[in-house]
Protein backbone atom coordinates (compact mmCIF):
# COMPACT_ATOMS: atom_id res chain seq x y z
CA UNK A 1 0.00 0.00 0.00
CA UNK A 2 1.41 3.56 -1.14
CA UNK A 3 1.27 6.01 1.75
CA UNK A 4 -1.29 8.64 0.98
CA UNK A 5 -0.09 10.69 4.37
CA UNK A 6 2.39 13.24 4.75
CA UNK A 7 5.46 12.91 6.80
CA UNK A 8 5.07 16.43 7.71
CA UNK A 9 1.73 16.08 8.43
CA UNK A 10 2.55 13.05 11.27
CA UNK A 11 4.92 15.36 12.42
CA UNK A 12 2.54 18.47 12.80
CA UNK A 13 0.03 15.47 14.65
CA UNK A 14 3.47 14.32 16.84
CA UNK A 15 4.20 18.27 17.93
CA UNK A 16 0.78 18.23 19.16
CA UNK A 17 0.14 15.27 21.35
CA UNK A 18 3.37 15.92 23.38
CA UNK A 19 2.13 19.59 24.04
CA UNK A 20 -1.04 17.89 25.21
CA UNK A 21 1.06 15.79 27.27
CA UNK A 22 3.03 18.74 28.51
CA UNK A 23 0.36 20.50 29.66
CA UNK A 24 -0.88 16.92 31.61
CA UNK A 25 -4.33 17.23 29.15
CA UNK A 26 -4.99 13.01 29.50
CA UNK A 27 -7.96 13.16 27.73
CA UNK A 28 -6.31 15.31 24.69
CA UNK A 29 -3.18 13.36 24.68
CA UNK A 30 -5.31 10.01 24.39
CA UNK A 31 -7.46 11.53 21.44
CA UNK A 32 -4.50 13.22 19.59
CA UNK A 33 -2.80 9.58 20.20
CA UNK A 34 -5.38 7.63 18.29
CA UNK A 35 -4.76 10.09 15.12
CA UNK A 36 -1.50 9.62 14.96
CA UNK A 37 -1.59 6.02 15.22
CA UNK A 38 -3.85 6.33 12.42
CA UNK A 39 -2.13 8.75 10.36
CA UNK A 40 0.93 6.40 11.01
CA UNK A 41 -0.53 3.44 9.32
CA UNK A 42 -1.31 5.66 6.27
CA UNK A 43 2.15 7.17 5.74
CA UNK A 44 5.55 5.95 3.87
CA UNK A 45 7.95 4.31 5.70
CA UNK A 46 10.27 7.32 7.29
CA UNK A 47 12.54 6.46 10.24
CA UNK A 48 12.77 9.75 11.75
CA UNK A 49 9.00 10.03 11.86
CA UNK A 50 8.65 6.64 13.42
CA UNK A 51 11.39 7.08 16.08
CA UNK A 52 9.75 10.08 16.50
CA UNK A 53 6.33 8.90 17.44
CA UNK A 54 7.94 5.89 20.14
CA UNK A 55 9.77 8.42 21.62
CA UNK A 56 6.37 10.39 22.20
CA UNK A 57 4.52 6.86 23.02
CA UNK A 58 7.20 6.66 25.88
CA UNK A 59 6.44 9.94 27.08
CA UNK A 60 2.41 9.38 26.92
CA UNK A 61 2.69 6.19 28.43
CA UNK A 62 4.83 7.71 31.45
CA UNK A 63 1.36 10.56 31.77
CA UNK A 64 -0.83 7.45 32.10
CA UNK A 65 1.80 6.07 35.01
CA UNK A 66 2.41 2.96 32.53
CA UNK A 67 6.38 3.21 33.57
CA UNK A 68 7.38 -0.53 32.66
CA UNK A 69 5.31 -0.16 29.07
CA UNK A 70 7.51 3.17 29.13
CA UNK A 71 10.94 1.64 29.98
CA UNK A 72 10.78 -1.05 27.56
CA UNK A 73 10.28 1.03 24.66
CA UNK A 74 13.01 3.62 25.98
CA UNK A 75 15.39 0.51 26.32
CA UNK A 76 13.98 -0.55 22.47
CA UNK A 77 15.26 2.53 21.10
CA UNK A 78 18.93 2.89 22.67
CA UNK A 79 20.54 1.51 20.04
CA UNK A 80 18.82 3.70 17.18
CA UNK A 81 19.27 6.91 19.01
CA UNK A 82 23.14 6.39 18.99
CA UNK A 83 23.20 6.28 15.48
CA UNK A 84 25.41 9.51 14.21
CA UNK A 85 21.85 10.61 12.00
CA UNK A 86 19.97 10.46 14.59
CA UNK A 87 19.02 14.83 15.30
CA UNK A 88 19.74 16.29 18.29
CA UNK A 89 15.85 16.74 19.10
CA UNK A 90 14.96 13.19 19.08
CA UNK A 91 18.69 12.72 20.67
CA UNK A 92 17.51 14.82 23.38
CA UNK A 93 13.90 13.52 23.60
CA UNK A 94 15.42 10.14 24.49
CA UNK A 95 18.04 11.26 27.45
CA UNK A 96 14.69 13.37 28.65
CA UNK A 97 12.44 11.15 28.72
CA UNK A 98 14.92 8.43 30.11
CA UNK A 99 15.46 10.83 33.21
CA UNK A 100 11.47 10.86 33.46
CA UNK A 101 11.13 6.81 33.38
CA UNK A 102 14.38 6.75 36.18
CA UNK A 103 12.59 9.23 38.18
CA UNK A 104 9.84 7.68 38.26
CA UNK A 105 11.49 4.18 39.08
CA UNK A 106 12.88 5.93 41.99
CA UNK A 107 16.50 5.70 40.54
CA UNK A 108 17.08 9.58 41.09
CA UNK A 109 20.79 9.57 40.74
CA UNK A 110 20.36 7.82 37.09
CA UNK A 111 18.04 10.58 36.30
CA UNK A 112 19.86 13.01 36.98
CA UNK A 113 22.55 11.49 34.75
CA UNK A 114 20.09 11.55 31.89
CA UNK A 115 18.80 14.98 32.66
CA UNK A 116 22.65 16.20 32.02
CA UNK A 117 23.28 14.27 28.81
CA UNK A 118 19.85 16.21 27.83
CA UNK A 119 20.79 19.36 28.68
CA UNK A 120 23.99 19.66 26.82
CA UNK A 121 21.37 19.04 23.62
CA UNK A 122 18.74 21.46 25.13
CA UNK A 123 20.44 24.79 23.98
CA UNK A 124 19.59 24.09 20.44
CA UNK A 125 16.04 23.58 21.12
CA UNK A 126 14.25 26.90 21.02
CA UNK A 127 11.11 26.52 22.67
CA UNK A 128 10.39 28.24 25.91
CA UNK A 129 7.75 25.33 26.91
CA UNK A 130 10.68 22.93 26.56
CA UNK A 131 12.70 24.82 28.56
CA UNK A 132 10.22 25.29 31.45
CA UNK A 133 9.59 21.27 31.32
CA UNK A 134 12.88 20.53 31.39
CA UNK A 135 13.77 22.92 34.27
CA UNK A 136 10.77 21.46 35.97
CA UNK A 137 11.34 17.90 35.86
CA UNK A 138 15.08 18.75 37.42
CA UNK A 139 13.44 20.56 39.95
CA UNK A 140 11.19 17.49 41.02
CA UNK A 141 14.67 15.63 40.87
CA UNK A 142 16.88 17.85 42.79
CA UNK A 143 13.80 17.89 45.75
CA UNK A 144 13.73 14.33 46.01
CA UNK A 145 17.39 13.95 46.98
CA UNK A 146 16.98 17.12 49.16
CA UNK A 147 18.78 19.36 46.83
CA UNK A 148 16.77 22.48 48.13
CA UNK A 149 18.80 25.61 46.60
CA UNK A 150 19.05 24.36 43.17
CA UNK A 151 15.66 22.60 43.11
CA UNK A 152 14.07 26.14 43.65
CA UNK A 153 15.98 27.41 40.93
CA UNK A 154 15.39 25.53 38.36
CA UNK A 155 11.58 25.86 39.56
CA UNK A 156 12.29 29.80 39.64
CA UNK A 157 13.66 29.35 35.65
CA UNK A 158 10.59 27.08 34.80
CA UNK A 159 8.02 29.26 37.03
CA UNK A 160 9.15 32.25 34.97
CA UNK A 161 8.50 30.90 31.66
CA UNK A 162 5.18 29.13 32.14
CA UNK A 163 3.96 32.44 33.22
CA UNK A 164 4.07 33.76 30.16
CA UNK A 165 1.90 31.43 28.41
CA UNK A 166 -1.63 31.61 29.55
CA UNK A 167 -2.11 27.69 28.59
CA UNK A 168 -0.18 26.04 31.08
CA UNK A 169 -1.55 27.57 34.07
CA UNK A 170 -2.26 23.75 35.77
CA UNK A 171 2.20 23.88 35.19
CA UNK A 172 2.23 27.32 36.89
CA UNK A 173 0.67 25.26 40.05
CA UNK A 174 2.70 22.51 39.90
CA UNK A 175 5.87 24.41 39.52
CA UNK A 176 4.55 26.28 42.66
CA UNK A 177 4.24 23.33 44.55
CA UNK A 178 7.79 22.48 43.92
CA UNK A 179 9.05 25.73 45.40
CA UNK A 180 6.57 24.96 48.36
CA UNK A 181 7.60 21.70 48.83
CA UNK A 182 11.14 23.49 48.82
CA UNK A 183 10.25 25.92 51.78
CA UNK A 184 8.39 23.22 53.60
CA UNK A 185 11.62 21.17 53.82
CA UNK A 186 13.54 24.78 54.76
CA UNK A 187 10.77 25.10 57.40
CA UNK A 188 9.25 28.72 55.75
CA UNK A 189 5.90 27.18 56.62
CA UNK A 190 3.78 30.08 55.92
CA UNK A 191 5.73 30.99 52.46
CA UNK A 192 5.03 27.26 51.64
CA UNK A 193 1.10 27.00 52.83
CA UNK A 194 0.38 29.98 50.56
CA UNK A 195 1.79 29.15 47.70
CA UNK A 196 -0.10 25.34 48.00
CA UNK A 197 -4.00 27.03 48.54
CA UNK A 198 -2.63 29.43 45.50
CA UNK A 199 -1.86 26.21 43.17
CA UNK A 200 -5.07 24.43 44.97
CA UNK A 201 -7.05 27.68 43.55
CA UNK A 202 -5.18 28.10 39.96
CA UNK A 203 -6.02 24.67 39.14
CA UNK A 204 -9.73 24.63 40.56
CA UNK A 205 -9.82 27.30 37.98
CA UNK A 206 -8.50 25.13 34.98
CA UNK A 207 -10.43 22.56 36.22
CA UNK A 208 -7.34 20.39 36.44
CA UNK A 209 -8.42 17.68 38.88
CA UNK A 210 -4.98 15.83 39.01
CA UNK A 211 -3.02 18.59 40.34
CA UNK A 212 -6.02 19.81 42.34
CA UNK A 213 -6.02 16.67 44.10
CA UNK A 214 -1.90 16.73 44.40
CA UNK A 215 -2.34 20.40 45.65
CA UNK A 216 -4.52 19.19 48.48
CA UNK A 217 -2.00 15.97 48.96
CA UNK A 218 0.67 18.43 49.57
CA UNK A 219 -0.79 21.23 51.83
CA UNK A 220 -1.83 18.28 54.25
CA UNK A 221 2.00 17.18 54.23
CA UNK A 222 2.31 20.58 54.88
CA UNK A 223 0.19 20.48 57.97
CA UNK A 224 1.57 16.92 58.91
CA UNK A 225 5.01 18.64 59.44
CA UNK A 226 3.81 21.50 61.93
CA UNK A 227 1.71 18.66 63.79
CA UNK A 228 -1.50 20.54 62.84
CA UNK A 229 -3.17 17.12 62.57
CA UNK A 230 -6.55 18.28 62.21
CA UNK A 231 -6.24 20.40 59.28
CA UNK A 232 -3.60 17.73 57.95
CA UNK A 233 -6.78 15.54 57.81
CA UNK A 234 -9.12 17.87 56.25
CA UNK A 235 -6.36 18.27 53.50
CA UNK A 236 -6.20 14.53 52.25
CA UNK A 237 -10.56 14.14 52.97
CA UNK A 238 -10.68 16.37 50.58
CA UNK A 239 -7.90 15.21 47.99
CA UNK A 240 -10.05 11.61 48.35
CA UNK A 241 -13.32 13.79 46.66
CA UNK A 242 -11.41 15.66 43.73
CA UNK A 243 -12.76 13.82 40.36
CA UNK A 244 -9.36 12.06 38.94
CA UNK A 245 -9.06 10.43 35.70
CA UNK A 246 -8.65 6.29 36.06
CA UNK A 247 -5.36 6.40 35.04
CA UNK A 248 -4.46 8.60 37.63
CA UNK A 249 -6.48 7.84 39.98
CA UNK A 250 -3.74 5.34 42.11
CA UNK A 251 -0.77 7.38 41.83
CA UNK A 252 -2.66 10.18 44.16
CA UNK A 253 -5.18 7.82 46.08
CA UNK A 254 -2.48 5.66 47.67
CA UNK A 255 -0.29 8.56 49.23
CA UNK A 256 -3.41 10.40 50.06
CA UNK A 257 -4.48 7.21 51.88
CA UNK A 258 -1.46 6.51 53.24
CA UNK A 259 -1.01 10.08 54.88
CA UNK A 260 -4.74 10.06 56.09
CA UNK A 261 -4.11 6.53 57.64
CA UNK A 262 -0.80 8.02 59.26
CA UNK A 263 -2.14 11.14 60.57
CA UNK A 264 -5.19 9.28 62.11
CA UNK A 265 -2.36 6.94 63.86
CA UNK A 266 -0.66 9.76 65.40
CA UNK A 267 -4.16 10.97 66.55
CA UNK A 268 -5.03 7.90 68.15
CA UNK A 269 -8.14 7.12 66.26
CA UNK A 270 -7.17 3.55 65.09
CA UNK A 271 -10.17 2.47 63.97
CA UNK A 272 -10.43 4.82 61.06
CA UNK A 273 -6.70 4.95 60.78
CA UNK A 274 -6.99 1.17 60.44
CA UNK A 275 -9.98 2.03 57.00
CA UNK A 276 -7.85 3.94 55.37
CA UNK A 277 -4.58 1.62 55.95
CA UNK A 278 -6.69 -1.17 54.13
CA UNK A 279 -7.47 0.76 51.05
CA UNK A 280 -3.88 2.00 50.94
CA UNK A 281 -3.04 -1.59 51.52
CA UNK A 282 -4.92 -2.48 48.54
CA UNK A 283 -4.05 -0.23 46.41
CA UNK A 284 -0.14 -0.80 47.11
CA UNK A 285 -0.35 -4.33 46.99
CA UNK A 286 -2.19 -3.88 43.54
CA UNK A 287 0.44 -1.61 41.95
CA UNK A 288 2.87 -3.61 42.96
CA UNK A 289 4.62 -0.75 45.07
CA UNK A 290 7.22 -2.06 47.14
CA UNK A 291 7.97 1.76 48.60
CA UNK A 292 4.19 1.90 49.84
CA UNK A 293 3.71 -1.46 51.13
CA UNK A 294 7.09 -1.15 53.48
CA UNK A 295 5.89 3.02 54.66
CA UNK A 296 2.08 1.24 55.38
CA UNK A 297 3.95 -2.32 57.06
CA UNK A 298 6.03 0.28 58.76
CA UNK A 299 3.11 2.89 60.37
CA UNK A 300 1.31 -0.02 61.39
CA UNK A 301 3.91 -1.34 63.27
CA UNK A 302 4.31 1.58 65.04
CA UNK A 303 1.45 2.96 66.30
CA UNK A 304 -1.13 -0.20 65.72
CA UNK A 305 0.61 -3.35 66.63
CA UNK A 306 4.10 -2.27 68.08
CA UNK A 307 6.20 -4.42 66.20
CA UNK A 308 9.78 -3.74 66.18
CA UNK A 309 11.09 -6.44 64.13
CA UNK A 310 8.54 -5.41 61.35
CA UNK A 311 9.53 -1.78 61.90
CA UNK A 312 13.15 -2.67 61.01
CA UNK A 313 11.93 -4.81 57.73
CA UNK A 314 9.88 -1.83 56.63
CA UNK A 315 12.99 0.48 57.10
CA UNK A 316 15.39 -2.10 55.04
CA UNK A 317 12.79 -2.25 52.20
CA UNK A 318 13.31 1.31 52.31
CA UNK A 319 16.84 1.45 52.85
CA UNK A 320 17.02 -0.70 50.14
CA UNK A 321 15.21 1.37 47.29
CA UNK A 322 17.68 4.25 48.77
CA UNK A 323 14.44 5.92 49.61
CA UNK A 324 16.56 7.92 52.50
CA UNK A 325 13.88 10.60 52.91
CA UNK A 326 11.29 8.10 53.94
CA UNK A 327 13.46 6.46 56.22
CA UNK A 328 14.47 9.36 57.86
CA UNK A 329 10.68 10.69 58.01
CA UNK A 330 8.97 7.45 59.67
CA UNK A 331 12.33 6.76 61.75
CA UNK A 332 11.66 10.21 63.60
CA UNK A 333 7.83 9.47 63.75
CA UNK A 334 8.99 6.11 65.45
CA UNK A 335 11.47 7.88 67.71
CA UNK A 336 8.87 10.47 68.94
CA UNK A 337 6.07 7.91 69.22
CA UNK A 338 8.21 5.97 71.35
CA UNK A 339 8.80 8.65 73.41
CA UNK A 340 5.75 9.78 74.23
CA UNK A 341 5.15 5.86 75.07
CA UNK A 342 8.02 6.05 77.45
CA UNK A 343 9.58 3.54 75.71
CA UNK A 344 13.05 5.03 75.34
CA UNK A 345 15.29 2.45 74.44
CA UNK A 346 12.97 2.21 71.13
CA UNK A 347 13.06 6.28 70.56
CA UNK A 348 16.50 6.14 70.98
CA UNK A 349 17.20 3.71 68.97
CA UNK A 350 14.94 5.18 65.94
CA UNK A 351 16.54 8.63 66.87
CA UNK A 352 19.51 7.29 65.86
CA UNK A 353 18.11 5.42 62.72
CA UNK A 354 17.24 9.08 61.68
CA UNK A 355 20.43 10.56 61.80
CA UNK A 356 21.96 7.94 59.75
CA UNK A 357 19.49 8.82 57.14
CA UNK A 358 20.19 12.24 57.60
CA UNK A 359 23.80 11.26 56.78
CA UNK A 360 23.06 9.10 53.87
CA UNK A 361 21.10 11.77 52.60
CA UNK A 362 24.41 13.92 52.76
CA UNK A 363 26.04 12.01 51.24
CA UNK A 364 23.97 11.15 48.29
CA UNK A 365 24.40 15.36 47.73
CA UNK A 366 27.78 15.01 47.35
CA UNK A 367 27.60 12.13 45.08
CA UNK A 368 25.03 14.18 42.68
CA UNK A 369 27.55 16.83 42.54
CA UNK A 370 30.17 14.56 41.79
CA UNK A 371 28.59 12.78 38.90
Amino acid sequence: MVGNVASSEVINQLEAWYQAIKRLQLAEATTIKHEVMKAIDGMDQDRKVFLYYHLIDSRYHLLINQWDYAGAILKGLKAQVELKETDKLLRYYYYFFSGLYEFHTKQYIEAIHFYRLAESLLKDIPDDIEQAEFNYQLAVAYYEIDQHFVSMDHAEKALELYLQNDQYKNRVATTQMIVAANQLDLYQFASAEALYKNAIELASDVQDFFVKGMGYYNLGVCYDRQDKLDLARECFESALYVDLPKSQYQGVMVGTKYMLARVLFKQGILEEGMHWFEEAKALADEMKDASYQAKLSTIHSIYKERDEVEIDDGLRVLKEGKLWSDVFELAINAARHFQEKEDYSLAAKYFDEGLVAKDQIKAWKEDTAST
